[in-house]
């Protein structure tokens, strides 16, 4: 009976009330965050995206100091509370389910080193070592399966209920080879565990679902249905963001790279107008693919019809002249298959850089929109940089 008491008074007590209220405004900011940046992830240009992944286990990170200080607060500078290992593993546990990044994946793989280490320099025995690496090896298993499964985790109630048994009973026995305690606090700290990560889960799996309904809303407004690349009025958004970057930083050269399909209408005439669809699909679909191989500072937009933009940051335009000319050359060796018949099918290309003179986005478009004339007038499959004409 003292063993069930003196857990209970670690576990529900004012210091473990007010530390709850905490964990769960903690899980409550780190959702918003995460939703926030994957909004945010949405608008930018590749390579910050491994900044925003990093972001998001910086988060992470500091969710379990910010839990960890408060502990050292509430109880005279000991941390030796089940309520605070309760607390922690809900953090790093959400974070796998809420956050899909290898970054945070990484953090949860360190943690069980990093507890082990500063056991050790705190004067704990390494006598159970064995049983922390074996513990460790299944841990890093199942937040490897969840970090692949979140979905599939969340979905199936015995599989939930399964992966948070092993994550806490690995925990515990983690915790249990540096500072050995009574089995009896195990059997309660899993039940507590599960349920407070039960009641999450139903949160989670809403919280889910308003993002993903969100998100289509968002692929609905800046994303062209009928060729998956961002529409005309993300292209409006963008270049606004590119003209505020351009004016904090103006030696960062920003390209701006316009292209239309040749002789498309013949393709409509010919072929019928769900050829014309097909076509316009394969050709924004290949130079989003490709774009990807060449640079990672390509953005690519149908502006309208048969007219693609593609924003280049931090690249000059002879950089923006080579790229292209490499897709140009695969999109011929890759024509549209229809009816049996093989579709050749080229684009000709205006490329211009933003200049300090641009003193809004129309001189810069048309500037573009001119070189793209120029390589029409030219014979088409041709690009025109700035005031020099090449044939593709």
């Amino acid at each position: 009976m003292n063993l069930f008491e003196n857990f209970f008074q670690d576990i529900f007590n004012i210091k473990s009330v007010i530390m709850a209220l905490i964990t769960v405004g903690l899980i409550t900011l780190m959702m918003m965050m995460t939703y926030v940046l994957a909004q945010r992830t949405v608008r930018l240009f590749r390579p910050y995206t491994i900044i925003v992944d990093l972001l998001e286990a910086v988060i992470v990170v500091g969710g379990v100091v910010v839990l960890r200080q408060t502990f050292l607060v509430l109880n005279g500078g000991s941390v030796l509370s089940w309520g605070y290992a309760i607390a922690q593993l809900m953090v790093l546990l959400f974070s796998l389910y809420a956050m899909q990044t290898l970054a945070v994946t990484l953090v949860n793989l360190a943690m069980p080193l990093i507890f082990y280490g500063a056991s050790l320099r705190l004067g704990a025995s390494p006598q159970w070592w064995w049983l922390f690496a074996i513990m460790t090896v299944i841990l890093f298993g199942v937040i490897i399966y969840i970090s692949r499964h979140q979905t599939l985790a969340l979905d199936s109630e015995w599989r939930f209920l399964l992966l948070q048994l092993l994550y806490g009973l690995t925990w515990c026995l983690i915790i249990w080879s540096v500072r050995p305690y009574h089995l009896f606090y195990m059997v309660n700290v899993l039940v507590i565990f599960i349920l407070y990560m039960w009641i999450i889960r139903f949160f989670v799996k809403r919280i889910n679902q308003v993002i993903k309904h969100l998100s289509r809303l968002s692929q609905a407004a800046n994303y062209d249905e009928l060729t998956g690349v961002r529409n005309r009025a993300n292209f409006d958004t963008t270049t606004v963001g590119v003209f505020g970057v351009y004016r904090h930083h103006p030696t960062k050269p920003i390209t701006m790279a316009m292209f239309d399909i040749d002789h498309f209408k013949n393709f409509n005439d010919e072929y019928g107008h769900l050829a014309g669809d097909i076509v316009l699909k394969h050709v924004a679909q290949h130079f989003n693919q490709e774009l990807v191989r060449q640079t990672p500072y390509g953005e690519l937009f149908r502006y309208g019809g048969e007219e693609f933009v593609i924003i280049f940051e931090d690249t000059s335009p002879a950089d923006a002249e080579r790229a292209i000319m490499a897709i140009q050359e695969t999109l011929k060796q890759h024509p549209v298959h229809l009816d049996n018949q093989k579709l050749t099918v080229t684009v000709s290309v205006g490329i211009s850089a933003l200049q300090p003179t641009d003193l809004n986005f129309d001189s810069w478009f048309k500037r573009v929109d001119h070189y793209l004339y120029l390589s029409k007038q030219g014979g088409r499959n041709r690009i025109t940089v700035e005031d020099q004409n090449g044939q593709s």
